[in-house]
């Protein structure tokens, strides 16, 4: 508790003071120490005897004890990531956090030009393609190692006992350059998330329906108040849910009610950059919709499968929430249609679609679509074959990459062709890059 109090504290002081400009700075400065010293401690993991590197490790995955804490996907029952959720739900949360997220997108709205956020959305994405290596695939070494040490660890308390077991008798204050990185993960995400909180609070409400005359100087005071009662709340949010003795994946506890409250949104954001039809009334309907849903599916589907055995085979006793996140989606959909064909669309915020605002011709928009569904079917006749043994999962790692690599190239050089540029200056190539990299993972660790 007396450690959530001190990073409140000297989280909210610099994001008072600083403002936007000074959670940018901190932020670079936490992400290069994050990134060190999650690749020094990966490195330490991987080197002890009883794990013996990444390819020991994979060998002995291959033991029928461990067999699939290497792969992506587990049964569709199962209680926590089920493969039909991860395929399904967690795309809505991953739409949602890059996507629409306000702390996100406020990021990538305060670079100089449009071509440095986009090309500092790609190398986000690039450093996040490590995550697998260094975070959950030094994770999977820690089991071992544990393991064979007698040493029973929960989940959220594996990185501390690395470091005070590996990291600590190498000495050289590793142990604080690390743990720095570590804390600045956490006030990473807490700055950024006040200082957008407070934005949306100050310019969407005090200003926008309180004092719409308001000074700067009032604005920023606002913010600022706003940036403490958040500071509080927060506090004491973390300080009644998190319990550090839990087996439980905090991070799943914290995705799981997310991922209550962000499917409508997604729905409203998407409907409005594709459908000049849609309407606020629908968008807003979209939003609370969603949530009555993801609150309400799940004990309706516990009644449902109760007594029905096929029913829990496949989606087991409980919904999950990824499951959840996917239906209140489609769902909230179908609302937000429905009343916007009941109310009268705003023309000129009709307007503000992908082929209003000249991002896609209506034509190209088309072409967009068919080769989505096209990729769609390739990706999931590659997944077939992958589960049916009839290719090896890097066959089907290098198609599925090669394709979805080849459909961004295509595209960049119909973007070079018209500025002139080197095909390899389009972020659409790195774009492509970014995405075939991670097709290619999906299959890879099948």
């Amino acid at each position: 508790q007396l450690g959530i109090l001190i990073m409140a504290i000297v989280t909210g002081a610099y994001v008072i003071l600083g403002g936007l400009k000074a959670v940018i700075v901190t932020d670079v400065i936490q992400s290069v120490l994050l990134l060190l010293a999650g690749l020094l401690v990966a490195f330490i993991t991987f080197s002890q005897p009883e794990v013996g590197g990444w390819a020991n490790m994979t060998a002995r995955d291959l033991g029928p004890e461990g067999a699939d804490r290497l792969h992506l996907y587990n049964a569709s029952n199962h209680g926590k990531l089920p493969w039909t959720g991860v395929l399904t739900g967690l795309m809505v949360l991953h739409f949602y956090y890059w996507g629409t997220n306000q702390f996100i997108v406020q990021r990538a709205l305060s670079a100089r030009s449009d071509k440095e956020a986009r090309m500092g959305i790609l190398a986000a994405g690039f450093f996040k393609l490590l995550i697998p290596f260094f975070s959950i695939g030094t994770g999977i070494a820690a089991y071992y190692l544990f393991k064979d040490r007698n040493l029973d660890v929960a989940q959220d308390a594996v990185f501390i006992k690395l470091l005070t077991e590996l990291i600590a008798p190498i000495g050289f204050g590793l142990v604080g350059l690390i743990a720095a990185g570590m804390i600045g993960a956490i006030l990473s995400s807490l700055d950024s998330m006040m200082n957008s909180a407070a934005t949306i609070m100050t310019f969407d409400i005090y200003k926008r329906y309180l004092k719409p005359d308001a000074t700067d100087k009032q604005l920023i005071s606002m913010g600022r108040i706003w940036i403490v009662v958040f500071i509080v709340l927060a506090g004491i949010l973390t300080i009644f849910t998190m319990d550090p003795n839990s087996q439980d994946s905090f991070f799943l506890h914290v995705a799981k009610h997310q991922g209550n409250l962000i499917a409508g949104v997604v729905v409203a954001f998407a409907l409005g950059m594709l459908w000049k039809r849609a309407t606020a009334a629908g968008g807003v309907a979209a939003i609370v919709s969603g949530v009555i849903f993801s609150y309400s599916i799940p004990p309706i589907y516990a009644i449902m499968a109760k007594d029905n055995q096929s029913l829990i085979e496949t989606f087991g006793s409980n919904l999950n929430f990824l499951h959840g996140a996917f239906l209140s989606a489609l769902l909230s959909l179908v609302v937000h249609i429905l009343v916007s064909r009941a109310t009268r669309p705003d023309e000129e915020k009709g307007k503000m679609t992908w082929t209003g605002l000249g991002i896609f011709s209506p034509t190209q928009l088309a072409v967009f679509a068919k080769t989505l569904l096209f990729s769609l079917t390739i990706y999931g006749l590659l997944g077939a074959l992958v589960y049916l043994k009839t290719i090896e999962p890097v066959i089907g790692a290098c198609i599925g990459g090669a394709w979805t690599f080849g459909c961004f190239y295509l595209a960049a050089q119909v973007k070079a062709k018209e500025t002139g540029n080197p095909v390899y200056k389009e972020d659409r190539f790195w774009a492509g890059g970014l995405a075939g990299c991670a097709i290619f993972m999906m299959y890879y660790f099948f």
